[in-house]
């Protein structure tokens, strides 16, 4: 299970009150129209749709509608037209679009399409999650996002990702109303899907069933599933493979028919099994070596294959736009990623619809092997998250310093946010933090921007998701840093099912847990009482009912930590520069040296992070230690100031340069004195991949 968030309640927005509506993403109008709230009976009466596939939509939400409410309340599909909640359909509204008219003693609910029921359900869920009561104030929601297209990218082609949480992850976008997944399904290390024409492709994760299921499964909640066959560079493991198919290099792969003719093959395999997305996804990039007329050529053979079948091309930033014969045809949709290939200017200029899927702030990378990891904070992204905006995250690119800022315009469609390269351990409690922010600036780039506000709403809301969705709770004791699952020597952990299953059971739950991360069965472990841990675990449970697994098990990755004792141990640090779950700015001074378990900071260029450690009191100070993330030569570059009063600050050591021979921790001594606050003025980590991230795993004063 993913940590609560510890926090505040504030006002939703001008005209509605936290108290009584908690929205994300907030709808694009809302109303609260007085009276008396509607109070949800324990039958939740409905019409049935003439539409099956609405009928088999309102099916799923009444089951986590029962479960978000401990079985309290129960949707009843009747034929009349006279129950409480009322579905109806109207031509009027844009695909994703709906209304909700709550009175004091009906909903009505209005949309044109299947996606915009569930855009409709998504609110519903909030509304009625919100609280204990289950009541809902009178108000009138007209709603429909600003872009069609508002995308998470899962990278399946480094590190395998399960058919469980490929569903967990639609149920997210269902909830938070973001449109489609793309699965990045080939790469050089894996290709995820199992083809018929080229068996021997297959990494033996996920079945071709498996693939169609989850196609049912996300189109009955609205979310379009896009596959991507990454051609020409990344292309590897095909051709490594088969070879006397797709040739020997990039550039054999995109002269030669027969390679054409197998790539043909596997995007008809892709687009059998997802038949619902308008769009197929060719890759397009980093083709290093493979001249760039040829890769043009590829794309727009492609591209007239794909339109053929009546689907929409996408690439990402890779060659350029071209001329004559050889340019790329404007249809083709480009994510722009680095604005350095292709910037996004000259695209749109090509006459190409965008995608903005920039570094900064949007790509979160898990880097493959276990190395590092890159991501802007869940506040970055709110605050910053642009449509006209293209920035980089490395200060050696110039987008870094001077970003690309186009004009509005229509040829701007949408965001994407990937996943680059992460273990599925990783996944949501890297992503989820990140991906809610996204959901809501996504829906509606113009929305003002009051991160204590939606903090205030997503604390309420995702309570009623994990309600919904989640069976089992699990908590733990001992935390240091709550948000990230940090503990200090042993921490007893409890398993509770707090919501009764939607279908029916013959006998009690009961829970099954596993403490290594693997996925528990009806042979794990059965959950009796809380039990200790004394070592880092990801814990995982699942309520069964008989036989019966229900629905999405739980998991809580917890890190042990024994710190050393000293004087900054577990003392309140600041930042000016915003960080968030798993690398929160405690995570400097909460015991754990391990290497990959800092902080990351963003920006720490071309103005410094400034981290204040609050000893409580003066304190005579002479040996500070730093341990920083290190890996193949990088160093953290930065200054140690003390205080006494947190305005005036002395320089008391620095590495500024890379040491000749590192060392971790560093080791800083000077003379005694009375101090209070310890500073680290950081520059970022430098010498590995990004330098405008700080990574401090620890600091101790002694």
């Amino acid at each position: 299970m993913i940590p609560r968030c510890l926090l505040v309640v504030l006002l939703l927005a001008s005209s509605v009150a936290a108290a009584e509506v908690h929205l994300v993403p907030l709808p694009t109008d809302i109303k609260t129209l007085g009276g008396p709230d509607l109070v949800l009976p324990e039958t939740v009466s409905t019409n049935t749709p003439t539409d099956a596939d609405w009928a088999n939509h309102l099916t799923i939400f009444g089951e986590h509608l029962k479960r978000m409410t401990d079985g309290r309340h129960q949707l009843q599909l009747e034929s009349e037209q006279s129950g409480l909640l009322q579905f109806s359909h109207s031509n009027e509204f844009p695909p994703e679009g709906y209304t909700v008219a709550v009175s004091s003693d009906q909903i009505r609910v209005e949309a044109s399409t299947l996606k915009g029921l569930t855009r409709a359900t998504a609110t519903l869920l909030q509304l009625i999650g919100d609280g204990e009561s289950k009541t809902i104030p009178q108000l009138q929601i007209e709603d429909a996002p600003k872009l069609a297209y508002r995308n998470l990218m899962i990278d399946m082609g480094r590190n395998p990702h399960s058919i469980a949480l490929l569903k967990e992850t639609i149920d997210l976008l269902w909830f938070y109303k973001v449109d489609s997944v793309q699965l990045h399904l080939t790469d050089d290390q894996r290709i995820a899907f199992p083809s018929t024409a080229f068996p021997k492709l297959w990494d033996w994760v996920i079945t071709l069933s498996q693939f169609e299921e989850l196609e049912r499964y996300a189109v009955a909640r609205g979310v379009t599933i896009i596959p991507e066959l990454e051609v020409p560079g990344h292309s590897e493991l095909l051709r490594r493979i088969y070879p006397e198919v797709f040739g020997n290099s990039g550039t054999e792969l995109t002269k030669s028919k027969k390679a054409l003719d197998g790539i043909k093959t596997l995007l008809d395999e892709m687009m059998a099994v997802f038949s619902s997305s308008p769009y197929i996804h060719i890759g397009g990039d980093e083709a290093f070596g493979v001249p760039e007329d040829l890769q043009r050529d590829l794309i727009n053979e492609l591209h007239a294959y794909l339109k053929s079948k009546g689907k929409e091309t996408l690439v990402w930033e890779g060659p350029r736009a071209g001329t004559g014969d050889n340019r790329v045809n404007p249809e083709v949709i480009h994510l722009n990623w680095r604005t350095i290939n292709y910037p996004a200017d000259e695209m749109i200029a090509n006459g190409h619809r965008v995608i903005n899927a920039a570094w900064d702030p949007l790509y979160l990378v898990d880097h493959y092997p276990r190395t590092n990891f890159t991501m802007t904070s869940p506040q970055h992204i709110y605050e910053t998250m642009s449509l006209t905006r293209f920035k980089h995250v490395n200060p050696d690119i110039r987008t870094y310093a001077d970003p690309v800022e186009v004009e509005p315009t229509n040829k701007l469609i949408g965001f994407c946010m990937p996943w680059w390269e992460g273990r599925e351990e990783n996944f949501l409690p890297q992503t989820l933090p990140r991906v809610i922010p996204f959901a809501e600036v996504a829906w509606n780039p113009s929305i003002k921007r009051d991160y204590e506000d939606f903090e205030s709403r997503v604390s309420f809301i995702e309570q009623a998701r994990l309600a919904a969705f989640y069976p089992v709770t699990i908590e733990a004791t001992n935390f240091v840093v709550p948000d990230d699952g940090v503990f200090e020597e042993t921490t007893t952990v409890t398993l509770e099912t707090t919501n009764k299953p939607s279908a029916p059971s013959t006998g009690n739950l009961e829970i099954r847990y596993t403490t290594d991360g693997s996925k528990p069965s009806k042979d794990s472990s059965v959950y009796e009482s809380p039990f200790k841990l004394t070592e880092s675990a990801t814990v995982r449970a699942i309520a069964y009912a008989g036989d019966d697994p229900i629905a999405h098990g739980s998991r809580y990755n917890l890190v042990k930590v024994n710190g050393q004792p000293n004087l900054a141990l577990h003392k309140p640090v600041t930042s000016n520069a915003t960080s968030g779950p798993p690398f929160s700015v405690q995570r400097i001074n909460d015991g754990g040296t391990e290497n990959l378990g800092f902080y990351l900071g963003y920006p720490a260029d071309p103005e410094p992070i400034l981290l204040t450690i609050d000893l409580g009191s003066p304190q005579m100070v002479e040996h500070v230690k730093v341990f920083a993330y290190s890996i193949a030569g990088s160093f953290e570059k930065y200054a140690v100031e003390t205080s006494t009063d947190g305005v005036d600050f002395e320089e008391v050591a620095t590495r500024l340069d890379k040491p000749e021979v590192p060392t971790d921790p560093a080791e800083h001594r000077f003379a005694p004195r009375e101090v209070r606050y310890v500073r680290i003025k950081t520059h970022g980590n430098k010498g590995y991949v990004f330098n405008s991230f700080s990574k401090i795993v620890e600091v101790q004063v002694f």
